[in-house]
């Protein structure tokens, strides 16, 4: 092995070290929870340490090691320190169930109770539990690291469209973003969710460049995992997907596109779990979901109506400023909500960068930007018209929050860099030469 890349797996073995002097002396929970994070991570690590003599790999190790360290360290805190359901009720629940499945797998106990929706979230806890026993931490530990894996991916993702400057850029925003980091710290499916979007639009991405079997692995292991976790966003990232690969083509074969997209919608929703996902999302279905979600302290617009196109439309302009703004700062009106002051913040003065990171990114790598841009805007849409609650809003916003993320590394990243060439129309990706490769 060459001395670059014996040095370049220092940080590898560094934390490798530290992880184990933490599994000694850790409480016989902890020492599981951190054995469940070492396993998932330290492949990914040591692979970075080795590769760290390649462009912005050692920057991708640094974002990556923070991203984990800081989601295992607000994990514990909030396990051992913090009052149950401060931040959200379902974490506790997602454990309660797990932990009666695996008892029940394991032959030790009755089946638990019948779960409405989708089930692979409490099946995983479940997982966990049989193999480890009741060890809370486990699947906390576990959305850490996938925490960490989201970062990889967005620094993949925004590296095809703005460059090695937006892909640093996105690799610390997404590592260090406070709700992303919340989020991915406690027992939630949202973590999984995110990362398995995530997995579908860079597969997406890479197969745009060259058809290769990881890349429509990634698309169909995203797309299996993500139906277990929020089905109906399988429909939004399906439709997305479908936009990325078709307009691009649309100039070169509108007939045939044309088509194709009617076949689609007049076959698809007739597909039976298709159906099932098309009924969740029709208006009357929302309009139902946004009246039950639109209770307690931080309900907003509780008589508002979406249950017709001429109703969501006239709400929808509403429902927009109050998924990409909400919770405001006059609205913050319990120390749970004050704590997303500083993030709020921060997130008014990005958007103009994801505005900008969103424009240049079409103009200049439309294929490339494409798939995450469609998911951006369709998924934007669609939480527009359901959310009723401040809380549900601010959680809801981390499912598309990493692809505005990318954009604004983007914009971040062209304003910062220095033109390249004499000013004039930039040719979209879909009319320029194929790249080779990725």
């Amino acid at each position: 092995m060459s001395a670059r890349r014996l040095a370049g797996a220092g940080p590898a073995a560094a934390l490798g070290a530290a992880v184990a002097a933490a599994l000694g002396l850790a409480p016989p929970g902890l020492t599981a929870g951190l054995a469940v994070l070492a396993v998932l991570v330290m492949p990914v690590i040591v692979s970075l340490g080795l590769r760290a003599h390649e462009p912005g790999r050692r920057t991708l190790l640094a974002a990556f090691v923070a991203a984990i360290t800081v989601r295992a360290v607000v994990g514990v805190t909030i396990s051992y320190a913090a009052v149950a359901g401060f931040f959200a009720l379902d974490d506790a629940y997602y454990g309660q169930v797990g932990m009666q499945m695996a008892q029940h797998w394991a032959g030790q106990g009755p089946p638990p109770p019948e779960i409405h929706g989708a089930v692979g979230y409490y099946h995983w806890n479940a997982l966990l539990f049989f193999v480890l026993g009741p060890v809370p931490l486990a699947p906390i530990l576990a959305n850490a690291a996938f925490g960490g894996f989201a970062v990889l991916l967005a620094h993949g993702l925004a590296r095809d469209i703005g460059g090695e400057r937006a892909a640093r850029t996105a690799a610390w925003l997404t590592a260090l973003w406070p709700s992303l980091v919340l989020w991915s710290s406690l027992n939630l499916k949202d973590a999984l969710a995110i990362l398995s979007i995530l997995l579908v639009l860079r597969g997406v991405q890479r197969l745009q460049a060259r058809l290769t079997p990881a890349g429509v692995a990634a698309v169909l292991a995203g797309f299996a995992v993500l139906s277990q976790l929020r089905g109906y966003l399988v429909l939004v990232t399906g439709v997305a997907v479908a936009l990325a690969a078709l307009l691009p083509r649309l100039r070169a074969a509108p007939l045939g596109v044309g088509t194709l997209l009617l076949a689609a919608a007049l076959l698809v929703p007739r597909l039976g779990p298709v159906e099932d996902l098309a009924v969740e999302t029709q208006l009357a279905t929302l309009d139902h979901t946004r009246a039950q979600m639109a209770t307690g302290d931080s309900a907003y617009l509780e008589e508002a109506d979406v249950s017709t196109p001429s109703a969501a439309a006239r709400y929808l302009p509403v429902g927009l400023l109050y998924f990409l703004l909400a919770p405001a700062p006059w609205q913050l009106l319990s120390a749970r909500q004050l704590l997303t002051l500083p993030e709020m913040l921060a997130w008014y003065a990005l958007l103009p960068m994801v505005a900008l990171g969103l424009v240049r990114g079409l103009r200049e790598r439309f294929v490339r930007a494409l798939p995450l841009a469609s998911y951006a805007l369709l998924t934007t849409l669609s939480y527009a018209l359901v959310e009723g609650n401040l809380g549900t809003a601010y959680r809801h916003r981390a499912q598309v929050l990493v692809a505005l993320l990318v954009f604004a590394a983007v914009g971040l990243a062209r304003l910062g860099a220095a033109p390249a060439r004499a000013p004039g129309r930039a040719v979209p990706l879909a009319l320029a030469p194929r790249e080779a490769s990725l």
